[in-house]
């Protein structure tokens, strides 16, 4: 809460699932239940033993943390706790130390916005723990959340807890660099290129001597270095593109995507003159790759375009080959994705040249245990570039060909962001010529 204090008093704990309303598959682990004042025990991801539901294996939104904290807060929850696996999160427990010690921001909120009281996450074992106290067991819990039968299951707990905070505002800011387009009509759109550049600052609890700082190299460094690299070959070029090109560095990614939040909420150019979102957040660091992994492959007409360049560069396009992750939703384009911005979002390929068969997904398992939101990601000499080459002259070539290409990208048929892009450049067309 934004308040000197946030309290919850013998608030009933209740476990609903996966915490997910879903229309479109007949998905509702609320069921009408009255939440109000309730703490929420939810389980992270969404249900993935059905291909037919919610993408199978593949993470959508609805398993994301920030959504499930949303929908608490919608149905008048006063907390909520996630409980979390690494196979559920796709991450360590060591990511959720990091990522929400010290402190924390958001942008301000209004008074019509649903809030919570309390988030938090939970250990496996500690859920357990705590289920003590009732005469549920976890196991069971979970099997029932993954049929659309399941119905919320009050856990005969109350939980009382009391946050004395400090709250204060700190200015921070997004980037922004325009490159006007040479077309008079076509101008007046814009190529948006974004890249974090904010990470987690200092470590709190530091040992003496140790290193303190998380200097978020690969994470994001690497990534605005590259739009940087990307907007230099731009202005080289002997005439703009007939699109304009916005380049964004944008703040506060690590504490929950807020810098595109912002961005998106105020941008410069109505969202339907936007054609697309080509988004940079981490760059390959282990050599030249035979392939390029597609963040959210199959969504948009960008698809076309990006498996062109990459065979231009003797490369094969793959979907994301780590589906259970969610990536897609768990960077910045997710916010103009929203927006009915198409994004292209796409990172390393696996498939390194010279390397044994499973050595690149070895070694991003190993960079993420040992690195990932740790102060030792930074520069090392071990770090080769030929790779990152080939990827930003992507992320440039993809920009270029939006830029110069008369017609609009296109979310695919029934995608999740179809709609509010249509409804986007529906909103223009009573603008006329303006």
């Amino acid at each position: 809460m934004q308040t000197a204090e946030a309290v919850l008093q013998d608030s009933e704990l209740v476990f609903v699932g996966y915490g997910i309303q879903a229309p479109e598959y007949q998905w509702d682990d609320f069921k009408g239940m009255d939440l109000k004042g309730k703490t929420l025990l939810i389980l992270n991801n969404d249900p993935e033993d059905d291909p037919k539901l919610f993408g199978g294996k593949a993470r959508l939104r609805y398993g994301r943390w920030d959504y499930k904290y949303e929908q608490a807060a919608k149905v008048g929850a006063a907390g909520a706790i996630i409980l979390h696996t690494t196979p559920s999160a796709g991450y360590a427990w060591q990511v959720v130390q990091t990522s929400w010690s010290g402190e924390q921001f958001e942008l301000p909120a209004s008074e019509d916005t649903p809030r919570l009281q309390m988030k938090a996450w939970m250990t496996d074992e500690a859920t357990r723990r705590v289920l003590r106290l009732s005469d549920k067991e976890l196991d069971s819990l979970r099997l029932a959340a993954q049929k659309r039968e399941f119905r919320p299951v009050p856990l005969g707990v109350r939980v009382s807890t009391r946050f004395a905070n400090r709250v204060r505002r700190r200015p921070t800011a997004n980037v922004l660099g325009l490159l006007p387009g040479s077309d008079p009509k076509l101008s007046k759109e814009v190529v948006l290129y974004t890249a974090h550049h904010d990470h987690l600052g200092m470590k709190e609890d530091a040992k003496p001597g140790e290193d303190a700082i998380y200097n978020g190299a690969v994470d994001n460094a690497s990534g605005v270095a590259a739009m940087l690299e990307a907007a230099e070959a731009f202005t080289a070029l002997a005439k703009a593109p007939p699109r304009s090109i916005l380049f964004a560095a944008v703040a506060a990614e690590e504490q929950g995507l807020l810098g595109s939040q912002y961005l998106a909420e105020h941008l410069p150019v109505h969202p339907g003159r936007v054609a697309a979102n080509i988004n940079i957040d981490g760059l390959n660091i282990h050599g030249r790759t035979r392939d390029i992994t597609v963040i959210g492959l199959g969504k948009s007409s960008l698809d076309a375009p990006l498996t062109a360049l990459a065979r231009a560069q003797g490369r094969i396009v793959k979907a994301d080959q780590l589906p259970d992750r969610g990536f897609f939703y768990r960077s910045d384009q997710y916010n103009f994705a929203r927006l009915g911005i198409p994004a292209a979002y796409f990172s390393s390929g696996m498939d390194f040249i010279g390397r044994p068969a499973g050595w690149g997904k070895e070694r991003r398992e190993k960079w993420e245990a040992l690195h990932y939101h740790q102060p030792s990601d930074e520069l090392g000499p071990d770090w080769d570039f030929s790779g990152a080459v080939e990827d930003v002259r992507l992320f440039f070539f993809l920009g270029a060909h939006v830029a110069r290409t008369r017609e609009l990208p296109r979310w695919n048929k029934g995608d999740e962001f179809e709609a509010p892009r249509l409804r986007a450049l529906e909103a223009l067309k009573g603008e006329g010529a303006k």
